[in-house]
Formats: C-alpha cells, structure tokens, sequence
C-alpha cells in the first residue's frame, strides 16, 4: 500500500508530540519504519509538512491540555524576555507560533553587540547553561535548565539577518497581549 508524504509527515508529528523528539531526522526515520517504508527510498515530508500536521494533532488531540502547556511556555517565555528585557529579546519557533509540544525549548531571539553581555547578565541572574554552542553564522545559542521547560537564547551578532525558518517573531508586548 503506497504511502504519501502528508502520511508521512502525519506519523511522524504524532511521534513527536507523543514522544517528545526534537530529532525530526528521527521521526522521520521511525516514522517511515512504522509505515514499513524504506527511509532511504522515500521522499520525506518537509518540517513545513510536519509542522501542519503537528497543528492538526493538537487541534484533533490537544484540547485544554495543550492550551495550558502553550500558556504556560508562554508565560515562562515573557518572565525570561522580561529579565532580558535590555536586549530586546524575540519569541521565535514553536512556542511562538503555537504549535509546541511539551519537549520543545522557548526559544528566544536576541541581537547582540557583545554576546558575552547576555552571558554575564544569565549567570548574574542565576541561569543554568546546560549547553552552548557557535554556529556557522556565528550565532551563540545557549541552553537553558529551567524547573518548567527547556530555552533555548540564541543571540546574533548585530547585522545578522534572523534565523528565515522563525516567520513568527514577537516581542514581550506582543506576547504579554497574546496571553491576555
């Protein structure tokens, strides 16, 4: 029985709302697995696939559980940006656009002259980082431990143009509005 990528991409959203991944290569994988598919000899969803059929899960699924947990990444999201507020930070990914399962990290986006200033102002502020690292961009992103949920602060340097796969991009004023 031939299968499609929008069955694809459907097994491999609820795989990773259910299972909590943030490997979508993974999901991808197991999710032709599941469908006894070769994953070599497939063509595979796109994350715009899966993130539609991510939005469908929690629309058929989510209820007022997953309302409650977007509002609470949301709040912890603005208390973070509210602390940060000197660098003029930006929810960007799934919490931002509404999507989010309970294992995907805030993610904020901040604009730096001296990523070193955001560092020292997280340690300052009694921040766990859990994790750093520089990508190709130069783009420092830093992983957060927190008691709720995982963050994730990417901070730029001044001039570079923002990550194109966050077209939502709110700041707290914004967000502080969306929760009301």
């Amino acid at each position: 029985m031939p299968h499609d990528k929008e069955t694809l991409a459907a097994v491999a959203a609820r795989l990773i709302v259910e299972s909590q991944l943030t490997d979508w290569s993974l999901a991808r994988r197991k999710a032709a697995d599941e469908l006894g598919l070769s994953a070599r000899a497939t063509p595979m969803p796109s994350d715009e696939d899966i993130i539609a059929e991510i939005k469908t899960y929690h629309a058929l699924y989510g209820g007022e559980e997953h309302a409650a947990q977007l509002a609470s990444q949301r709040e912890t999201a603005l208390e973070v940006m509210r602390e940060l507020s000197r660098f003029e930070p930006r929810l960007v990914g799934p919490v931002a656009e509404g999507w989010a399962h309970e294992g995907s990290s805030i993610v904020l986006d901040i604009v730096a002259d001296n990523a070193k200033d955001v560092e020292i102002e997280l340690v300052n502020l009694g921040a766990d980082v859990s994790d750093s690292r520089v990508a190709r961009d130069q783009t420092l992103s830093l992983d957060i431990e927190n008691a709720d949920w995982p963050i994730r602060i990417q901070i730029r340097p001044r001039g570079r143009a923002p990550d194109a796969r966050f077209k939502t991009r709110l700041s707290p004023k914004e967000l502080s509005a969306l929760i009301a």
